[in-house]
């Protein structure tokens, strides 16, 4: 029982988490001129670093063309570049830019701007409490993250 009601309580806030993210992260890419699967790539190129351009047609489910005409956009405005792989001249990748960085971290801080009114929402004395079980959610879902993806 009370399991199941856990796994409710999870659920409900990664909705809730995602709703609010999604909006926020929306309204920045739409200020700042970029679509979501444009800032998908900005976010991936960040966590994962230089890659191909077909990467990013799987990712995003679409064609060769579409992923290269998407990522032409992207070098136009600045925030990727496009070089030779050093072992393969025929390969292409792509990575950030300095610009391309400052997006991506405006992006994160844009995402997360409705956490600073819910925190206000919390009561102050209930703040240590709301710390130590997210750290304890934190460690759990890195102990999944690392099944996932085991070091090389």
């Amino acid at each position: 029982m009370v399991t199941s009601q856990l796994k409710k309580a999870l659920l409900d806030w990664s909705f809730t988490f995602m709703h609010f993210s999604l909006n926020d992260l929306s309204r920045f890419a739409h200020l700042n001129g970029f679509s979501l699967a444009q800032i998908s790539i900005l976010m991936h190129l960040h966590y994962q670093g230089a890659c191909e351009i077909t990467q990013f047609s799987e990712m995003l489910t679409i064609s060769r063309a579409a992923s290269s005409q998407m990522i032409e956009r992207l070098v136009q405005q600045g925030v990727v570049h496009r070089f030779e792989s050093s072992q393969d001249r025929r390969v292409r990748l792509v990575d950030l830019t300095e610009t391309g960085k400052k997006v991506v971290t405006e992006s994160m801080y844009a995402g997360a701007g409705w956490i600073n009114e819910l925190v206000s929402l919390i009561p102050d004395q209930d703040h240590t409490r709301y710390v130590n079980m997210l750290r304890i959610l934190n460690e759990s879902a890195s102990q999944m993250d690392q099944k996932i993806d085991p070091p090389t």
